[in-house]
């Protein structure tokens, strides 16, 4: 909708701009809004540049947050294709989300992917809880797939 009321169509426009519209069209761009929108909780700013990056570059809206007070905040007010969690954060981190989770929406933890490089553990006492654990460093194509598979569940 035009801010008019009105529905624009690419015979509307002047010839020059009918190919943002047909771009905006193609088969990637429907693929790019598909994808859906990650959450992701990390205390590393660097951290949280390359995973936005990494997977802003394959469609996905990436909503960035330093804390598990932020990250519950978060997910009060939108709806989000899965999270990613670290659990080792100075602050509150990922398993605070964990435990608000269960409390609060239990079915929601089945679109829950730890990446993290906490000791195998730590990661045993969530390991059922959550839909899938990345290791810190992992391999971009291993949180691509994972993210992958838990948007593909949602």
């Amino acid at each position: 909708m035009g801010t008019h009321g009105f529905y624009m169509t690419s015979a509307s426009l002047p010839p020059h701009e009918t190919g943002i519209i047909a771009a905006l069209d193609s088969p990637r761009m429907h693929l790019l809004k598909r994808k859906g929108r990650i959450l992701l909780l990390d205390d590393d700013l660097a951290m949280q540049r390359l995973i936005s990056v990494l997977l802003g570059r394959h469609g996905y809206r990436v909503d960035t947050v330093a804390s598990g007070a932020q990250a519950i905040e978060k997910i009060t007010q939108a709806g989000y294709a899965a999270m990613l969690l670290d659990l080792m954060t100075p602050t509150e981190g990922g398993l605070t989300v964990i435990k608000h989770l269960k409390n609060v929406s239990p079915a929601t933890l089945e679109r829950v992917i730890l990446v993290t490089a906490s000791p195998a553990s730590v990661l045993k006492t969530v390991e059922g809880h959550v839909a899938a654990i990345v290791q810190k460093p992992f391999g971009a194509q291993e949180l691509l797939d994972t993210v992958a598979k838990v948007v593909g569940r949602s």
